[in-house]
């Protein structure tokens, strides 16, 4: 590997990254030295940084707007910053235009994941305390609950759409990223969606397609033949994104993937409501084991009948609706067991805390 200037430690350092050997390496893929510099110097003015630095301002307004395009640096009306944590560039930088891909940066990011999923099997072997953050929550597929009383409009796609336009489609980060992910010839990599704000950075980054409402209703309609899992900032405000996430690439189910046996923690918080199954109308056909994304549900053979039917651990079941989706025999359904006050407002303990900011173009 070659050597790292430090300029690109000190930025890691900024993405509260201090100790990291993958981040400074990534970070030198992904920037030049001079546009490394550029970043160091934020929030400055353009024209405070061109002088600092020796450079003249259209230099640095290039440099900053392909940063931006990139996703390395957002631009907004207080000015441009560098994206605030690995997590956000993670995603900016892997929903960018293909014009950017670059295999051996998309390989220092999964790299990057495994460092971070290895970080925490440190702490827990060395006996400190884990907490992990629940920092995505399920949505389920609206048509499982759309004539449950009670669904709140941040659990119903139908009102989410219509919340905050524009509606916007985008490449998904994960699956971009992880170039041999074994659903790669199976599912479809534009899966992602976003609304207001975040929709509107999108767009300015060039990195999305706008939808019509009807338009997005038939995507969802599409996602519904696949084993995705919705997924969302974990607060009770309207949705800025919803995902559609696949446990063999996704980052949160390789986080769970670990977090989950090794310390009976999840990154995923369940949505409100639990899968209700019906034993006597089960066909025993296994639909729903292929699609449980955290494998929930088994088959068990009834000792009197002989007969197969299908079992769900709840204590697992993540409450997304799939299995509920395409049970022939309709043996399944949602059934809202959590208050309200399960999914935290912005602030409390528990909520995503990643905030858009500056992301408004």
């Amino acid at each position: 590997m070659a050597e790292i200037d430090p300029v690109y430690h000190e930025l890691a350092a900024r993405m509260k990254r201090p100790k990291s050997k993958v981040l400074p390496a990534l970070l030198q893929r992904l920037t030049t030295l001079e546009q490394a510099k550029i970043i160091r110097e934020l929030p400055a003015p353009p024209e405070e940084i061109a002088k600092k630095l020796g450079l003249d301002q259209v230099t640095v307004m290039k440099q900053l707007t392909l940063l931006f395009e990139k996703g390395v640096v957002n631009r907004g009306k207080r000015g441009w910053n560098m994206v605030s944590s690995w997590l956000m560039l993670h995603d900016t930088t892997g929903s960018a235009d293909s014009k950017y891909d670059d295999e051996q940066y998309f390989d220092l990011c999964m790299e990057m994941s495994r460092e971070e999923i290895q970080n925490l099997a440190d702490i827990a072997a060395k006996g400190g305390p884990v907490n992990v953050r629940q920092g995505m929550r399920v949505v389920p597929k609206w048509k499982t609950i759309q004539d449950i009383p009670g669904v709140l409009p941040n659990e119903d796609m139908r009102i989410i759409l219509k919340h905050s336009p524009p509606i916007v489609l985008f490449n998904c980060t994960c699956k971009r990223l992880y170039r041999s992910r074994p659903c790669k010839s199976e599912l479809p990599q534009d899966v992602c969606l976003s609304f207001g704000r975040l929709a509107q950075y999108i767009l300015a980054r060039g990195t999305g397609r706008e939808l019509t409402y009807d338009e997005a209703m038939k995507f969802l309609d599409k996602m519904e033949e696949y084993p995705l899992v919705n997924l969302t900032d974990n607060t009770n405000r309207m949705p800025a994104q919803m995902c559609h996430c696949h446990n063999c690439c996704c980052g949160m189910f390789h986080v769970y993937d670990y977090t989950k046996p090794a310390l009976n923690q999840s990154p995923i918080a369940r949505s409100r409501f639990d899968v209700e199954h019906n034993p006597d109308q089960c066909l025993g056909c296994g639909t729903c084991v292929d699609r449980c994304t955290v494998h929930a549900i088994t088959m068990k053979k009834d000792e009197k009948s002989g007969q197969e039917t299908s079992a769900t651990k709840i204590a697992d079941c993540l409450g997304c609706g799939l299995c509920v989706l395409t049970c022939p025999a309709g043996a399944r359904k949602m059934k809202l067991v959590r208050p309200p006050e399960h999914v935290p407002a912005p602030g409390e303990p528990g909520a995503s805390n990643i905030e858009l900011g500056d992301l408004t173009a």
